[in-house]
């Protein structure tokens, strides 16, 4: 499709893709793969298979100039359009104006790219509601401790609008508690960070009234602290510790089942990939999108969680 569309203006509107399906190459730049990337990989591998396109995927592994570097292959390659979730938002922006320059739009998912001059759309999770889920929820928890209370917020990468966006959506949750002190602990999405951030935690204060993982990958190593500490109390009872977090892996979906965490909130993955593709065929064919395109978490507890199974990405 780009070869044919090359000698056309850049004012003209595109074929329909319902015309040209069979020609369009999307080009999938990951910044890395685990769990729920995977999940929301596959919603798009399956919307794409399901309207014709085909699916150029480079992973970057984690590595930002290797992503640079592989957009440009993309580039190179004469792909449609590009679906970017960026290793850091901080550095991606000079390889999306090469693709800009080349007139190939540009579909960021799963992590926002506010600051982008080049990114014509954005799908993913509605990150500032689900950390609000999560800190609602623990803000009714503890609305009858007295004193000060105290919170554990396993925060995610501060280069990465997710994690930022989890952060304050929770605070905004506990919004309503009063006499609140926050321990704050960065973990850069590493689990290894997370568990030896919250030992030192509870080392420092041993009387924690919850803890918050803006990924509930990290609820394991949660665990593992409350377990040495003999602080696995289930809810309700006193010295209970109220643990929430935010993802939907297996390793939430096990931790809430079992009690040991209260409560996470899971990711629409699928809807997340799938809104993805839409949002780059509806830019194919010259239709306006909108900017920003969220898709909300929804909140189960160990009551819900496994009647609600079918409807959770990692339990499946």
């Amino acid at each position: 499709m780009k070869k044919l569309l090359g000698a056309l203006a850049t004012t003209t509107v595109l074929a329909t893709t319902a015309a040209w399906a069979d020609d369009i190459k999307i080009g999938l730049s990951v910044d890395q793969l685990f769990e729920s990337r995977v999940a929301v990989n596959d919603g798009i591998k399956a919307e794409a298979a399901a309207r014709g396109f085909e699916i150029v995927e480079v992973v970057a592994d984690g590595d930002a100039q290797q992503q640079n570097a592989q957009i440009q292959s993309l580039i190179t390659q004469e792909v449609d359009a590009i679906l970017v979730c960026a290793v850091d938002q901080n550095t991606i922006e000079r390889a999306l104006m090469a693709a800009k320059k080349a007139n190939i739009p540009v579909v960021a998912y799963d992590r926002d790219l506010p600051d982008s001059r080049v990114v014509q759309a954005f799908v993913g999770p509605d990150s500032i509601w689900d950390g609000r889920l999560a800190g609602e929820y623990t803000a009714k928890a503890l609305a009858d401790v007295d004193g000060e209370i105290t919170i554990v917020e396993l925060i995610g990468a501060l280069n990465d609008q997710n994690g930022i966006d989890r952060s304050k959506g929770f605070r905004e949750g506990i919004s309503s508690l009063q006499n609140v002190t926050i321990l704050e602990v960065p973990t850069d999405w590493d689990s290894a960070r997370a568990l030896a951030g919250t030992q030192n935690a509870f080392q420092a204060n041993p009387d924690i009234d919850a803890v918050f993982a803006a990924t509930d990958t990290h609820i394991p190593g949660v665990e593992t602290v409350l377990a040495d500490l003999g602080k696995i109390v289930p809810v309700g009872e006193p010295g209970h510790v109220v643990v929430t977090g935010v993802n939907g892996s297996n390793d939430g979906y096990q931790a809430v089942v079992k009690g040991v965490a209260d409560g996470f909130v899971v990711m629409g993955t699928e809807a997340t990939g799938r809104k993805a593709v839409e949002l780059v065929a509806d830019i194919l064919d010259g239709k306006t999108v909108e900017r920003i395109n969220v898709i909300p978490g929804d909140f189960y507890t160990t009551e819900t969680a496994e009647a609600n199974k079918a409807t959770i990405w990692g339990a499946k």
